[in-house]
């Protein structure tokens, strides 16, 4: 990582810590990005996946995403719940 990047990513947390919470509130966290939705390499890089992967999960429907236009966007919203949907649990 850079260092800029590193800044931005601490400059962030540090806003995060001090926003206060309304109840109903839920924070996404998606790392420096600070957006609702993603573009196909930033979606990637929040899945640890090749972006080539993204794009064949999205068309085969396997990860939800959006179009806005001709463009190609993940909400992160929906990427953490893909994430819970396919955590696999321990065996206790």
């Amino acid at each position: 990582m850079c260092s800029r990047t590193i800044a931005a990513a601490l400059l962030l947390v540090v806003k995060v810590e001090n926003m206060p919470l309304k109840k109903s509130a839920v924070m996404v966290s998606n790392g420096s990005i600070g957006r609702r939705l993603l573009n196909v390499r930033e979606a990637a890089q929040y899945l640890d996946l090749e972006v080539d992967t993204v794009y064949k999960k999205s068309r085969l429907r396997e990860v939800p995403s959006v179009k806005v236009g001709r463009a190609l966007k993940f909400d992160v919203q929906a990427l953490n719940q893909y994430i819970e949907q396919h955590t696999i649990e321990p065996i206790d």
